[in-house]
């Protein structure tokens, strides 16, 4: 080789480095092949890392576990069983309502653009707005479609709720069971560090359940709330959008908002703006006081982490997969950070043995 000239790359791979690189391909096609079963499994982790603290709670005031998970399980089909009692006849009928009078909402809405193409015309303002109203009318119908079908799939997938009942439940009496797995096939010297991983994990995921409920149903019960003082129609449906799409993080206020405000403009401009007015107010309460106070445990995830996730997760399993994709957001976060802190800890563990 000639002085000053460059050395030639290597690249030494080893056989165990090609074997483990096929394993960790064939196991992530192996994931993908069974991934609705996954996905239940991950629900049912979800439910039981939530559930967990409850039951720990009840056991130590000398209750069992079997009969403190039965317990929590009767409290909580009780209190489903109550509100669809209540709500479902409301919202069976405001939605029937809705469906027939959409003619007549979009003929106001076309009297109003109407009234907006006279006095900006000339911008083509209202042309755009109208171009724009007529997409949202095939969106609208195009998601009243897929509603009906998720709701066919719904009953349909009964079973599929009875076995994340009972994986939850097993999760859950069986304490550590998700622990006892992980020890079963994480190499020794690795144990330790893997349970105390996964404890968090769960603790992240239980953490971010149990606030997304409070969340939801505090949108629900204020967007209800304030509807209906200001008399928009079908109050209960809309309020139920906004809780349900609080779920979906950053777009899901907005998502939930413009129903209200189309269907308030019908109504009247000026209800419009003072809809929009309230959605702000709620806004403004859920990220200041809300938020803060009931998410203040759950690990902070990147928003462009989130957003990607979540169109990978309802790419992959439609929007039971994007709902799922947060929770599973939020453990891949506690993993790298963990990751990243425990990289850190044996470079200054080195540094320090180096020094001495």
């Amino acid at each position: 080789m000639r002085p000053g000239a460059a050395k030639p790359l290597r690249i030494n791979i080893t056989t165990a480095t090609i074997v483990k690189t096929v394993a960790i391909l064939l196991l992530l096609y192996l994931a993908f092949l069974v991934k609705e079963v996954l996905a239940l499994v991950f629900v049912a982790l979800i439910f039981a890392s939530a559930f967990d603290p409850w039951v720990d709670f009840l056991q130590r005031h000398k209750w069992p576990r079997v009969l403190s998970i039965t317990m929590i399980y009767l409290v909580v089909i009780g209190l489903v069983t109550a509100m669809v009692y209540i709500m479902v006849p409301i919202l069976v009928k405001e939605a029937t309502d809705l469906a027939n009078d959409l003619p007549y909402y979009f003929d106001k809405l076309s009297v109003f653009l109407d009234n907006v193409r006279q006095t900006f015309g000339h911008y083509g303002l209202a042309d755009n707005f109208q171009s724009n109203l007529d997409n949202l009318a095939a969106t609208l119908s195009g998601w009243a479609l897929k509603l009906v079908s998720a709701i066919y799939s719904a009953f349909n997938s009964l079973f599929s709720v009875f076995l994340i009942m009972i994986l939850t439940f097993y999760m859950v009496v069986e304490e550590n069971a998700i622990k006892k797995i992980v020890w079963s096939v994480t190499p020794a010297k690795n144990q330790a560090y893997a349970i105390n991983l996964v404890s968090r994990m769960q603790l992240q995921i239980g953490y971010w359940l149990r606030g997304q409920l409070i969340l939801c149903l505090s949108i629900f019960l204020l967007t209800y709330l304030g509807l209906s003082i200001l008399g928009v129609k079908y109050a209960l449906l809309l309020a139920l959008v906004a809780g349900i799409t609080e779920v979906i993080p950053y777009l899901g206020p907005v998502l939930g908002g413009v129903p209200a405000v189309l269907l308030a403009m019908t109504q009247s401009p000026r209800l419009a703006l003072v809809v929009v007015i309230m959605y702000l107010i709620i806004q403004q309460l859920e990220n200041n006081i809300l938020v803060p106070q009931i998410m203040r445990r759950v690990a902070d995830v990147n928003p462009i982490t989130s957003i990607v996730v979540l169109l990978i997760g309802y790419r992959i399993g439609g929007v039971g997969g994007a709902v799922i994709a947060i929770p599973v957001a939020t453990a891949i976060t506690v993993g790298l950070k963990d990751l990243f802190n425990y990289k850190e800890k044996k470079e200054l563990q080195a540094s320090k043995a180096a020094a001495q």
